[in-house]
């Protein structure tokens, strides 16, 4: 099973994302966080496949969970990262990039595309 975790602060955002996700095969959205303390959390106690995060959150920023994965202490196999934000210029596309980010979508623009990537991951596991 594709182990999914999913930071996003926004409930209606969390809701479409978890039911565009909701048919496909052999993924599971083990948890959900909002802020970057509950996704650091998470991630120092289980092993995820990808971690889907918008860079704006409650608390903290996506940017602060992605160096977390990256710290050379970190438990786990690093996950597949991938932002889904508003914040899509390039000054964020390119530190993403620079901090190893594998997919960065923008939330207004991309958003089937981003399912679509997660879907392909999910499915290539088995």
């Amino acid at each position: 099973m594709y182990r999914l975790l999913l930071v996003e602060d926004s409930a209606l955002i969390r809701d479409v994302i978890v039911e565009m996700l909701h048919d496909c095969d052999h993924l599971a959205i083990k948890d959900i966080a909002t802020t970057s303390a509950e996704a650091i959390d998470l991630l120092d106690h289980e092993q995820y496949d990808m971690v889907v995060l918008d860079i704006e959150l409650a608390q903290g920023t996506g940017f602060d969970v992605v160096r977390h994965t990256r710290q050379q202490s970190y438990p786990f196999r690093v996950p597949d990262i991938v932002m889904l934000t508003n914040h899509g210029n390039s000054y964020y596309r390119n530190l993403a990039r620079d901090m190893g980010v594998e997919y960065f979508f923008d939330k207004s623009l991309q958003f089937d595309e981003c399912i679509d990537v997660i879907q392909q991951h999910a499915s290539q596991l088995n």
